[in-house]
């Protein structure tokens, strides 16, 4: 969940989460001491049923790694960025068919030393060209970890366990969100091919 790129909605949701306490500081960088415990925060992105079978990738010296085959056609990862951002994230089928090669390159990218604003610029230039490609339906991305570390607009906080529902070109407007309630669904990236309804839930 890049909350760097949102808008002002999602700077307010954020903000009235703002009593979780700041847990990393600029350009502070996550390390595992095994690959098995970056496989096990990844499984614990998704709920059993989906992360039992997913597959499993692990950062690697350039990019992802494929830790573990899954058979369900869903993945899960721990996506994090140089700013201290922490996410572990499971995709169903569409995600991981839409979303997972966006994931891939950013890792792809960042191993190879790439700032942030290029990255960001290559992965626009990939949708501009329909190299990537938005989710065609419905679908979730699970964020079901207690050890998610988002940027608020200010600083890295940690965020509740949620999920975000794929919803291409919805606004917060279209589901009558106002930002007031950070409990109640709202529309990260709202308006564009990217957006998610983001609800918090009460972990796996």
């Amino acid at each position: 969940m890049n909350v760097r790129s949102s808008a002002a909605m999602q700077v307010m949701v954020l903000a009235a989460l703002a009593w979780l306490p700041a847990v990393a500081s600029a350009h502070q960088a996550i390390e595992f001491e095994t690959r098995a415990e970056e496989v096990a925060l990844a499984e614990s992105a998704g709920p059993p049923t989906m992360a039992a079978g997913a597959t499993i990738y692990v950062v690697g010296d350039a990019g992802y790694d494929v830790a573990r085959e899954g058979s369900n056609g869903a993945s899960c990862l721990v996506s994090r960025a140089p700013n201290g951002t922490f996410e572990p994230t499971c995709l169903d089928e569409e995600g991981t068919r839409t979303i997972l090669p966006v994931y891939m390159e950013r890792g792809r990218l960042r191993s190879a030393g790439v700032s942030e604003d290029e990255i960001n610029d290559r992965i626009q230039e990939g949708f501009d060209s329909g190299e990537f490609v938005a989710p065609a339906k419905a679908g979730v991305s699970y964020m079901l970890s207690d050890r998610n570390k988002v940027f608020n607009g200010s600083k890295v906080i940690s965020y509740p366990p949620h999920i975000m529902v794929y919803a291409p070109g919805l606004t917060n407007a279209d589901i009558g969100s106002d930002g007031t309630n950070p409990f109640m669904p709202w529309v990260l990236q709202e308006g564009s091919p990217h957006a998610y309804i983001v609800v918090l839930t009460g972990g796996r």
